[in-house]
């Protein structure tokens, strides 16, 4: 089985990483305390790493030396320090080169972190739809109002002109790419309060994070993620222009019709 090849519509794209938990149960690996410690931990509780620094940079120098892509599950900005230093050191080991190495979920990317993943050519993966299904949690008792603002920081990553993807993580939240275009672009918590307003991102901006980019990130940008000759049909046809229409009725956005390799597969 050759890695990053397609067997007819199956691939085994690269190796993921699990390099921390998850915020809302507050085990995501962090460089500060919670905003609410859960009870029976000491006070400066901050998550934990699952594997030791040395560890994380070994799992990706094998990566590196056989020309594997590397995902890793980065919830934590602790965690997404130790993966953009094992990537830094497997670069200097292995040379600059187009890897599209990923941080998965991203939830608490810092700025200084985004510079350096820009520097390496490292993409963040945002679980996006945190914002609304657990943006009042992370507020109030995983982050604050500081740090649960930034959960993924778009916004920031556009303007460094860096390339992105959005995801739900499906089961964990329903796999809805409604969801993701309007998480993006509202960024509202299930009461209705904007998280971070300065992270909002447009329409389009959001459906690049599904579409091309997507494509980009799994090396299949030359045959998917855009409607263009030579490329796979793959692709769904929406009652109105999301770019159109307000932010608000995204999630509600009907399909009309799903077309997979040129052939329609459902039709409303």
């Amino acid at each position: 089985i050759e890695m990053g090849r397609d067997y007819n519509g199956l691939k085994f794209g690269g190796v993921k990483l699990m390099l921390d938990g998850s915020p809302q149960a507050k085990t995501a690996w962090l460089t500060k305390p919670y905003e609410v410690v859960p009870p029976g931990f000491a006070p400066d509780y901050s998550g934990y790493r699952i594997v030791e620094d040395e560890t994380a940079a070994q799992l990706v120098d094998d990566a590196y030396a056989r020309g594997w892509q590397v995902y890793a599950h980065c919830n934590g900005d602790a965690a997404a320090d130790q993966f953009i230093e094992a990537i830094d050191k497997a670069t200097e080991k292995y040379g600059p080169g187009d890897r599209r190495s990923t941080v998965i979920h991203a939830q608490t990317l810092r700025e200084d972190q985004l510079d350096r993943m820009r520097q390496l050519g490292v993409m963040p993966s945002y679980f996006v739809s945190h914002t609304f299904y657990w943006g009042d949690w992370h507020r109030d008792s995983v982050l604050g109002p500081e740090r649960g603002a930034r959960i993924s920081p778009l916004r920031s990553t556009i303007d460094r002109g860096m390339r992105y993807t959005l995801h739900n993580d499906s089961p964990v939240v329903p796999s809805d790419c409604r969801m993701l275009l309007w998480t993006a672009t509202n960024r509202k918590t299930r009461s209705g309060k904007v998280l971070g307003e300065e992270q909002r991102i447009t329409a389009h901006e959001a459906l690049r994070g599904i579409t091309i980019d997507a494509a980009y990130q799994h090396f299949e940008d030359g045959t998917k993620g855009s409607i263009e000759e030579g490329k796979l049909a793959d692709f769904v046809i929406l009652e109105e222009d999301p770019e159109a229409i307000g932010t608000d009725a995204l999630r509600d956005l009907a399909i009309t019709e799903t077309i997979k390799r040129g052939e329609t597969i459902y039709r409303a």
